[in-house]
């Protein structure tokens, strides 16, 4: 991509609003959206680079090439979201397999593990995950590389320190406490021996190449709950380049915000016709590119959805019949492997598998969520549509169901029906959160939250 010292003189004058143009232009020199209802936090955030200043005179300031990359970092700074902590969705971390990874870097004449953690915030990701790898290889220091970057220098400038408060340490075991930070008081440092493993970067997902100039292409690469705040268009081109920045048999590890709500753009947008890279069983990249002929699902352009094909509701059950929790266990192991299949990009082999649930069991919500997964892989939309909503209709407090629903329908042109499947979810996490179900695997609900709000603020804008 091009340096964005290049557009020294790029007025955006499309925009007439100042504020309006400097909202455009952060999002193309970082990929961060700010839509119409938070242009008051922008504006504060401009008086924040500097007391007084407004959209007008940071436009003005920024047409002088010595200070436009300097005051570009700080608005960034301003805006970015920097909310992380120690081992965030562990089960995505603790699932990735040190050894073999070695092992490959082995079979390429390297002896160590090159991992990127990308948008790393305030480093906390990145020493959790030098701690896993750190308990993986046991005694000794861990033959792991890893490199840590984010777009905010201050970010990075707390990385550096190393510095974190109870807060951001909540997650951590005692064991972990004891033999990878220092704390004093409230606050707790991170080892040298921990410190040692990481390297720290600026770098811009959206501006600047990937990997980092001077880099090795990597083994492990993780991005993980920032490309929610990216515009679909760079949310694919960021993955794309993330993607390229892995080694043969490297694994890429998204957020789960970030699967929840990319994988629907891309799905219906890429002809899969390589093979993806491999990813961390752990990741659950619920709608993931299939290989081989699925692949042909994904040259439908967007907005043309497959023919309708709504299909009949089931029999409302009344309390005392409702019993999905007490299935046998030969029917978890069945939604156990409709979910893998799905996982693997098996989506034929998933839909199966939940169809036989339901045949059993015709009020099993979960087999219907899995089943719609499935058809909107496999870019069956209209079916998806139809098999999340009976997920709703038997189970009226699944989230997760209520969410892909609005993706579904988004992904037809239906925005009123998806908004109303995104406040739908809201509403459900709002007043009673959603219960476990372990088959489905865990996303973070504060996320899949945080994906509906950006979505209907999406839809706000003209």
């Amino acid at each position: 991509m091009n340096d964005p010292l290049e557009h020294v003189n790029d007025p955006l004058e499309h925009a007439n609003d100042p504020l309006e143009r400097v909202a455009d232009l952060l999002a193309r020199e970082s990929g961060i959206q700010v839509k119409g209802s938070q242009r008051g936090a922008l504006a504060a955030a401009l008086g924040r680079v500097s007391p007084g200043m407004d959209a007008e005179g940071f436009l003005a300031a920024i047409a002088d090439p010595a200070r436009r990359a300097l005051l570009l970092g700080q608005l960034i700074d301003q805006v970015a979201v920097q909310e992380t902590f120690f081992m965030r969705e562990p089960r995505e971390l603790e699932a990735v397999d040190w050894h073999q990874l070695l092992v490959i870097a082995h079979a390429r004449g390297e002896d160590r593990v090159n991992v990127w953690v990308s948008a790393c915030a305030s480093g906390e990701e990145a020493y959790s995950v030098a701690m896993l790898a750190s308990e993986a290889f046991g005694h000794g220091r861990p033959p792991v590389s890893i490199l840590a970057t984010d777009i905010s220098a201050r970010a990075l400038g707390r990385a550096e320190r190393a510095v974190y408060s109870e807060r951001s340490t909540r997650e951590l075991s005692l064991d972990r406490l004891e033999r990878f930070l220092i704390r004093d008081g409230v606050r707790s440092t991170v080892g040298e021996p921990l410190r040692s493993l990481v390297r720290l970067r600026r770098h811009n997902l959206v501006a600047d190449p990937a990997p980092p100039p001077g880099e090795v292409p990597f083994d492990l690469v993780l991005c993980r709950n920032v490309l929610i705040y990216f515009d679909p268009e760079t949310v694919e081109a960021v993955v794309g380049s993330l993607e390229s920045s892995l080694q043969p048999g490297g694994q890429l590890i998204l957020g789960a915000s970030d699967r929840l709500t990319s994988s629907a753009w891309r799905l219906a947008g890429i002809a899969a016709d390589e093979a993806p890279p491999a990813v961390a069983e752990g990741a659950r990249p619920l709608l993931r590119r299939p290989r081989g002929r699925g692949s042909r699902a994904l040259r439908r352009p967007l907005g043309r959805p497959a023919e309708e094909r709504t299909p009949e509701a089931p029999p409302r059950p009344h309390e005392h019949d409702r019993t999905p929790d007490a299935s046998p266990r030969p029917q978890e192991d069945e939604m156990s492997e409709a979910l893998d299949a799905c996982n693997r990009g098996e989506y034929a082999a998933a839909i199966e598998s939940a169809n036989r649930v339901l045949a059993s069991n015709p009020l099993n919500a979960e087999a219907y969520y899995v089943r719609g997964l499935g058809e909107l892989a496999a870019g069956e939309r209209a079916a998806a549509v139809g098999s999340l909503r009976r997920a709703l209709y038997v189970d009226p407090t699944f989230a997760p169901a209520a969410f892909q629903l609005g993706r579904a329908l988004d992904l037809g042109g239906e925005r009123q029906a998806a908004r109303k499947a995104y406040a739908r979810t809201l509403h459900i996490l709002e007043r009673s959160g959603d219960r476990p179900r372990p088959s489905l695997g865990a996303a973070d609900l504060g996320d899949m939250a945080v994906a509906c709000r950006a979505r209907l603020a999406e839809a706000e804008e003209p």
